[in-house]
């Protein structure tokens, strides 16, 4: 080179001789962007190229191939397409080949951009015999692994996972002796897995399981083999890997028992077999793997006991057994697993009590089991504890006062049992939790006790009988994005201070004897979706600053004892699903702007004081599933637009009005109706023949109004009691007509009064 200075730059290493030469190019973390230069051809004593975790695009220049003295290719963590060039196969100095994700043992990083390279992986590359690394994971290479691979002699690290590799694992790479890492994970690889990889005597680390894997070798010290398409039963030769440490079979297929051999694995921490199709039961000899750190067995099909051996694993701190269908009592000898911090026992058919001695548990999760009696007090002594779930059980009592020792709690879910009694207010002390889910029991008192945290995230006392006023101190969670205190007896006013839970998004205090008019405060809360405030007192207008809740999904507002007429604001919540305002004292006229509610599914206005014409623009709700508009004054005739409301499947129903006129033939239209009722008004006329032809129809009530005329034959299916009322009506299941008097009726049929009930 006759300019030397590039050599000073920190990214360039030169020959000392003269001229310089440049022998290695670091541009790793440069923020390139652009293509890999085929000149770089060029630098023809070129040793060492890095670009690797830049933003480079498109292929990997085939001329790279004639640097022959190149001993490293590290172009990982880029965006490169395309396939692999063959050529690369020329390298033959080559020791190290990077060119897939940067993480080699572990979970792939998502701090970097892995590469995008595709099609089959070259079987030149079997001819660089010099290789030591060759890192192709996490791309979208394709096609088998090619045999030629075996003859990669120096291979120590191989990992190829994360692509879409077919076909069966070539017996050649039974060939690498050097061997010490290989990763086929994450491919779609099938076949039986070849008996020469078991001949690799220096394999440490590998990452797909074939048969006598340590029938020459004892050094095997992990084995992750978790998220491949593995089936078939575990083989009995694992269990001549006596110096294994860590063994991952999970998210498989794996089926048939675990063999015994498994259990004289005693210098095993950690064994994950979750995720599979297992069965039979957990052996009492797994008090044989005595340093046992983690035990996953979850989601598999286990049966029995757990074993009382349990309590022999001194060294257990994880113990995951969920989603299985073991059963008996959970015995009092987990109390001796001394180091055990986390335990979930869900989806099981768990009985009897919980032992009281278990003890310096984090997590503690036993949900969805058949156990009863009373919660244990022992479990205040788990000062760690920070998740307890005794969810769905028969638990009976109350809550222990020793709970208030549980300061670093973070989730209570004791929700679906049978609990009861007051809160104990030692419940004060537990001022880190994030989420309580008390929902489904027989609690009762005051919930103050419970609500001393400001982390909360979500809040669910559903269905109990807790009485007394909302705390307001629920309102100082500025997190919270979920309160549910439905169906108990609460009484007061809504607290103001819930203004202040920005996050929030569903607020449900049905059920209960809340009084006085919903705080302004709540206009603050930006993200509501859902208001439910069915089944109270409340009173006051229905609150115009709904109309800013831009996200409003649905607002239950029935049963109370709100008057007025509806705030247009109230139809600029474009996103509402649900309004269900019935059983109220609202009046005035339903604005046209209903038509702007395009998403609305369910439209409940019954039971109130509404007068005027039901409004054309009705029919813009095309998703309008339920139309309720029962027991007003709505006047006026029933629009034909109507018919526009395809969607419509429950009800329609505009019963107990003073509507007049004919009912539209569009209405028949309504193909997916399942009931009709326009009874109690004064409708006149015939009943059009399309409604007696809706197939989709299971209840019509038409009673009660100056109907007349004859009953075709396709009406002959309702019972009389559809039509009552109606001394015009005849035909169908009523009595014969005589042509003539139907006739001469039908001609009067207008000029007769309505006479109201």
């Amino acid at each position: 080179m006759d300019n030397p200075g590039f050599c000073s730059w920190r990214e360039v290493s030169c020959s000392d001789g003269r001229p310089h030469q440049v022998l290695a190019l670091n541009l790793s973390q440069s923020s390139l962007t652009g293509t890999v230069s085929p000149s770089l051809s060029g630098l023809t004593n070129l040793l060492h190229l890095d670009l690797s975790s830049n933003r480079l695009t498109g292929s990997i220049p085939p001329n790279l191939s004639n640097r022959s003295s190149l001993l490293s290719l590290l172009l990982f963590s880029n965006q490169l397409s395309g396939p692999i060039p063959a050529q690369l196969g020329s390298l033959t100095n080559l020791r190290v080949m990077r060119i897939g994700d940067n993480d080699l043992a572990g979970s792939i990083s998502p701090t970097f951009a892995s590469s995008l390279l595709t099609g089959p992986i070259p079987c030149q590359l079997g001819r660089l015999t010099l290789l030591e690394n060759l890192i192709l994971q996490q791309n979208g290479l394709e096609g088998p692994i090619p045999p030629d691979l075996g003859n990669c002699s120096s291979l120590v690290v191989f990992t190829a996972a994360v692509n879409s590799l077919n076909g069966s694992i070539p017996p050649e790479l039974g060939n690498l002796k050097n061997l010490q890492l290989m990763n086929l994970a994450n491919n779609t690889l099938s076949g039986e897995i070849p008996r020469q990889l078991g001949e690799s005597t220096q394999l440490v680390y590998l990452n797909f399981i074939p048969r006598n894997i340590c029938s020459n070798t004892a050094t095997l010290e992990h084995l992750f083999l978790s998220d491949n398409q593995i089936s078939g039963e575990i083989p009995e030769d694992l269990g001549l890997c006596g110096s294994l440490k860590q063994l991952n079979l999970a998210n498989n297929s794996i089926n048939g028992s675990k063999p015994t051999q498994l259990f004289k694995l005693s210098y095993l921490t950690d064994l994950l077999l979750n995720n599979n199709s297992l069965v039979g039961s957990i052996s009492p000899s797994i008090a044989n793997l005595s340093n046992l750190q983690t035990l996953a067995l979850y989601q598999n099909h286990l049966r029995g006991n757990l074993p009382r051996e349990i309590g022999m694993l001194g060294k257990l701190e994880i113990l995951y057994i969920y989603d299985n269908q073991l059963s008996g009592e959970i015995p009092l000898e987990i109390g001796n697993c001394s180091s055990l911090q986390q335990i979930d026992f869900f989806g099981n058919h768990f009985k009897g009590q919980i032992p009281v001695t278990m003890g310096k548990l984090r997590p503690c999760l036993v949900e969805q089991n058949d156990l009863s009696g009373e919660i244990p007090p022992t479990l205040g002594n788990c000062h760690q504890l920070t998740i307890l779930d005794l969810a769905d059980n028969s638990l009976t009592e109350g809550i222990p006062a020793t709970f208030g020792f549980l300061e670093v709690l973070e989730e209570l879910m004791l929700y679906n049992n049978s609990l009861e009694g007051n809160l104990p207010d030692k419940l004060v002390n537990v001022a880190n939790l994030t989420r309580v889910n008390l929902s489904n029991n027989k609690l009762n008192g005051s919930i103050a006790p419970l609500c001393s945290s400001h982390s909360f995230l979500s809040f669910d006392v559903t269905n109990n009988a807790f009485d007394g006023p909302i705390p307001r101190e629920l309102g100082l969670s500025p997190s919270l994005q979920r309160l549910r205190l439905g169906n108990n007896h609460f009484t007061g006013t809504i607290p103001g201070t819930l203004g202040g839970i920005h996050q929030l998004s569903l607020v449900d205090l049905s059920g209960n004897s809340v009084t006085g008019s919903v705080p302004a405060e709540l206009s603050f809360c930006k993200k509501l979706t859902h208001i439910d405030l069915n089944n109270n007192f409340l009173s006051g207008p229905i609150p115009s600053w709904l109309g800013s809740l831009a996200n409003l999904g649905e607002l239950k507002l029935s049963f109370n004892l709100f008057s007025g007429p509806l705030p247009r604001e109230l139809f600029k919540c474009y996103n509402l699903l649900v309004v269900s305002l019935d059983n109220n004292i609202l009046n005035g006229t339903l604005p046209l702007e209903v038509g702007n509610l395009a998403s609305l599914n369910v439209l409940n206005l019954n039971q109130n004081q509404f007068y005027g014409a039901v409004p054309p623009t009705i029919g813009n709700l095309s998703k309008l599933y339920e139309l309720r508009l029962s027991r007003n004054r709505f006047n006026g005739e029933i629009p034909i637009e109507l018919g526009e409301l395809r969607n419509l499947q429950s009800v329609l129903d505009l019963s107990y009005n003073n509507l007049s006129g004919e009912i539209p033939p569009s209405i028949g239209t309504l193909s997916k109706l399942e009931a009709l009722d326009l009874s109690h008004n004064q409708l006149l006329g015939g009943i059009p023949l399309q409604v007696g032809s809706m197939s989709s129809l299971g209840k019509l009530n038409v009673s009660y109004n100056n109907l007349g005329g004859k009953l075709e034959k396709e009406f002959s299916r309702w019972p009389v009691e559809t039509f009552m009322g109606n001394v015009r009506l005849c035909g169908g299941p009523l009595s014969h007509c005589n042509e003539d008097e139907s006739s001469h009726l039908l001609g009067k049929i207008n000029t007769i009064p309505y006479l109201p009930d």
